[in-house]
């Protein structure tokens, strides 16, 4: 009943996730009663409706004069009308400051904005990191289905907790790509392409173009990218992947095209260079406060002028 814990699983933000966090950690043995406190308020899908007092007052007015001497003097058409606004405006009052059950049939939805990300604790308690611009999406009573299955647009990094049942979780893209785990962390990008990388556990996907008896197993530090039906398995260091969970980007030889495709991702800013620019590579890493300090660093590191003219932004030698 607390507005603010309604208010963290519903509309969470940086500053309820911190809160709630520090709270979950101080009070370690409340977790498993935060995590029904939350499934419960997901399931549950309430609205109010309070009908306005001249309404009321005209209401009542209507019932009283379908009594007596008003009724009496009705033809049997109009006594009939009559008793039916009876009748409707006696269950109008009655749903005054009423609730109103509404079947939780819709799927639960996390989005974030350009340059937001957001800690998710999912029922389970496992836990999921939103990066900007992306949408998780799971279905009512999710924790108690056969498969703990979620949706994902945009790009996530997942930390599963392995259940003692061996409950799977899956993470499927529109592009029916599925990522079937036991319990590990993994980092998955999809935008206009789709990116795994596993940091521990285990994992298998489902891939359109692998049979559907066949699965490609994945081991730590491995790295799937699907791409135009087609997919590729090589190994990485998975920081450079997940780096941005601490906002933070770290580059190894990273283009400037690549670069120009993170800022797009997360702040939706298009960036206009020149062609023969695109390829120059650097090292290292940058902070990822926000969207104009990030295109500076970019900017300098590049050796390039950052200019703004008619609200376009241009990279220039």
């Amino acid at each position: 009943m607390d507005e603010y814990f309604q208010s963290w699983v519903f509309s969470p933000d940086r500053k309820s996730e911190s809160y709630w966090q520090s709270w979950l950690d101080e009070n370690p043995d409340r977790r498993s009663d935060v995590e029904e406190a939350r499934s419960t308020l997901l399931r549950l899908n309430f609205s109010t409706y309070t009908l306005p007092a001249e309404d009321v007052s005209n209401l009542w007015n209507q019932i009283r004069q379908t009594g007596g001497e008003t009724l009496n003097s009705s033809t049997p058409d109009e006594q009939k009308r009559l008793v039916w606004y009876s009748i409707a405006a006696a269950i109008l009052l009655g749903a005054v400051s009423t609730f109103f059950w509404i079947p939780p049939d819709k799927p639960i939805e996390y989005r974030t904005a350009f340059g937001e990300t957001k800690t998710i604790i999912l029922p389970d308690s496992s836990t999921v990191i939103l990066n900007s611009n992306s949408l998780l999406r799971l279905q009512p009573k999710w924790k108690s289905l056969s498969t703990r299955e979620v949706w994902l647009d945009g790009e996530a990094f997942f930390s599963v907790i392995h259940k003692k049942t061996n409950q799977p979780f899956k993470v499927m893209t529109d592009e029916n790509i599925a990522i079937e785990v036991l319990g590990t962390t993994f980092n998955v990008y999809h935008r206009n392409q789709t990116k795994i990388v596993l940091n521990t556990g285990r994992i298998q996907l489902s891939l359109p173009t692998v049979k559907a008896d066949e699965k490609i197993l994945m081991k730590p530090g491995e790295l799937v990218e699907y791409n135009e039906k087609k997919y590729i398995k090589r190994m990485v260091d998975p920081k450079m992947y997940t780096s941005w969970t601490q906002h933070n980007l770290v580059l190894d030889r990273t283009s400037l095209r690549e670069m120009l495709h993170i800022v797009k991702d997360n702040y939706g800013i298009d960036v206009s260079v020149k062609e023969s620019l695109l390829d120059q590579t650097i090292s290292g890493s940058m902070p990822m406060t926000d969207s104009e300090s990030l295109l500076k660093q970019i900017a300098k590191a590049f050796q390039l002028k950052l200019v703004k003219e008619d609200d376009r932004i241009y990279m220039k030698e």
